[in-house]
């Protein structure tokens, strides 16, 4: 500050700078280029990481298809036991030996319950925080401590800080957008689900605005040291080098606060035009920041090529980059407003999995008073599966989603179908995928599978595929319990109908079926209008003659074998008693699936990870978002 007051202007201070410039230009070449160093080993840490995770998939792929080939095997065998009219034999299990993935697996995800984990839900996100904040502060400290050249308006401490952590900041650009989107390479590579490599994604995000805040800062603390006031006002009104640092910065601050949870799930339309704009003013100020930086963009640049390519193949072809299989980008799909849920059919060439899940996009023109709907892609859980629809002239089947109307999209079209005075509509629209998968049911004595709210259309496509297999004599399931929870029993007709078709299927199938409603709002009896809803052409159990010819009155629901499966309950079912009992009463082999809010989620993985070293025990959390 004393040397900005002699100073006679500003215009000597820029002189003066130009001088120092000269003097240092050795040491700034020598230290750019230990900063080039440290940023590029910053990436082969990315890239060794991701090639240890490629090859652990190979050795998966593998695995799977062997699993697979002997899963075809026991079918066989199954097929040839029912020939000979043999019954299906529930396998026990004699002992239990726990490998070492589920053992891992149980360490690395159980939930994390403590107030001072902060938001972080698995010892592996600790991990992950933690080597990421040794990595970038020991990068950054690796030359700023070392620092002995010398001190003047160009080349100090403090700028020297200032372009480390720029350097750095620039360094998390490539991991951040190979991580970026549902078909990214670092994805297609290690076979990790996108919803799980997000949460790294946002963590080099962070870093990212972190270390870039700390550039800002450091640089205009040197400029206020060697310049004073004048200098900062000089650098952030008229030198480029401010101007687009300031950009970046607004940029970042866009794409970081509108990605945190509750603002996203708010405003999930805001986010994305954000998150845009962020992008956008990010990149553009790189490239005016400093120019020769704009090589490093090339590598980030073609990351996202191919996630939009292998994007634009999802709505176009199934079992991306393996089989291309073309069916038409547009669907005309069925809707139907159904108490309070939209249900949508949607034609779908290919096939698809339990569990599974797309993205759904709609551009019909009846939408053209609310055009903000068209730009808008959501992901719905799928609720059956290609056994449960016949395939039609063009070998298409249809694809059942079950989506609750709330804000935004659902409640727009929800208003559509209710002009229609039939309650139905035909809809032009996209799909894109499927997405994600679950673990195969065939092994499996005993499954437990839990939902909350919308998380049932994940469940129910399990159950089809669970009571298909088991119907056609090549499953294990013996026992199936399925665990829902709703605000409003009312809201739930068309699905609880749907669980008591498969109850039917259940009961024909030999396996037992148990189904437990937790209504947490507005708890009572079904009244006569929901029970009629509920048993309208519902078949009855084709061993009680008496009532081949009949449907279920509103009296005689509770009474039938099949309405027997399902019990309603009040409030929130207890996690910790459900689980354990279910897996210390089972019998063989034992899956529990979870698909529902974070907290039964990780209610859920906390009790099953319990059991997992002691007994055969297999743990699914299905989790995905926008």
């Amino acid at each position: 500050m004393a040397m900005a007051d002699t100073m006679p202007g500003l215009s000597h201070a820029v002189k003066r700078a130009a001088s120092d410039a000269i003097v240092t230009s050795h040491a700034t070449v020598r230290q750019q280029a230990a900063n080039r160093s440290f940023a590029a080993a910053y990436q082969y840490i990315f890239v060794g990481f991701v090639a240890i995770l490629t090859i652990r998939n190979v050795f998966r792929i593998i695995a799977r298809h062997n699993r697979a080939w002997r899963l075809a095997m026991a079918k066989l065998d199954a097929l040839h036991m029912e020939r000979l009219g043999e019954q299906k034999q529930g396998y026990q299990v004699i002992g239990h030996r726990a490998t070492w993935s589920a053992k891992l697996d149980a360490i690395i995800f159980l939930p994390i319950r403590s107030k001072w984990a902060c938001g972080l839900e698995n010892p592996l996100q600790i991990f992950f925080v933690v080597a990421a904040f040794a990595i970038n502060t020991g990068f950054v400290l690796a030359i700023t401590m070392q620092y002995d050249g010398p001190q003047n308006s160009v080349w100090n401490t403090l700028h020297v800080v200032a372009l480390r952590c720029g350097w750095m900041s620039m360094a998390q650009l490539p991991p951040v957008i190979a991580l970026t989107g549902r078909n990214s390479l670092v994805q297609f590579l290690t076979g990790i689900e996108y919803n799980h490599l997000r949460f790294m994604h946002k963590l080099l995000a962070v870093w990212m605005a972190v270390l870039g805040l700390i550039h800002t800062i450091d640089a205009s603390m040197a400029q206020l040291q060697w310049f004073g006031g004048n200098g900062v006002e000089e650098l952030y009104l008229h030198n480029y080098l401010g101007q687009t640092g300031i950009a970046m910065l607004v940029g970042l601050f866009l794409v970081c606060f509108f990605a945190w949870k509750p603002i996203r799930a708010r405003w999930y339309e805001l986010f994305l035009i954000a998150h845009v704009v962020g992008v956008i003013m990010i990149l553009v100020g790189i490239i005016y920041h400093v120019p020769a930086l704009k090589v490093w963009l090339y590598v980030p640049l073609a990351f996202w090529i191919f996630e939009r390519f292998a994007r634009a193949l999802q709505l176009v072809s199934i079992n991306l980059l393996c089989r291309f299989k073309f069916r038409a980008p547009l669907i005309k799909a069925r809707a139907t407003l159904i108490e309070g849920a939209v249900v949508l059919h949607v034609p779908f060439k290919g096939e698809w999995a339990a569990g599974q899940h797309a993205y759904l996009s709609f551009w019909d023109p009846s939408f053209l008073a609310t055009p903000w709907i068209y730009f808008q892609s959501h992901p719905f859980s799928i609720a059956n599966v290609p056994s449960c629809s016949v395939a039609d002239e063009k070998g298409r089947r249809d694809m059942l989603f079950v989506m609750r109307t709330r804000d935004g999209m659902t409640k727009t079209l929800a208003h559509r179908i209710a002009q229609s005075p039939t309650g139905e509509a035909e809809l032009w629209m996209t799909l894109e995928g499927p997405y994600g998968g679950c673990t195969d049911t065939e092994q499996f004595h005993n499954v437990l599978l839990i939902a909350g709210g919308s998380g049932i259309s994940h469940v129910m496509s399990m159950l089809a595929d669970i009571l298909h297999k088991a119907r056609n004599s090549y499953s294990r399931a013996t026992r199936v319990r399925v665990v829902w929870t709703v605000q409003n029993i009312e809201q739930s007709v068309w699905t609880l109908k749907e669980l008591l078709h498969s109850a039917k299927t259940a009961y024909e199938a030999g396996v037992q079926l148990e189904i437990e409603l937790y209504v947490t709002r507005g708890m009572g009896a079904p009244s006569p209008e929901t029970v009629d809803l509920m048993t309208k052409e519902l078949p009855p159990p084709p061993t009680l003659e008496q009532r081949r010819a009949s449907v279920m009155s509103t009296d005689s629901w509770r009474e039938s074998p099949i309405a027997d499966a399902l019990t309603i309950l009040p409030g929130r079912p207890p996690i910790d008693l459900i689980v354990p009992r279910w897996i210390n009463n089972s019998q063989g082999k034992t899956l529990v699936v979870a698909c529902g809010p974070t907290p039964m989620a990780q209610a859920v993985r906390y009790e099953t990870t319990k059991y997992i070293s002691v007994q055969p025990v297999s743990l699914e959390i299905a989790l995905f978002e926008c």
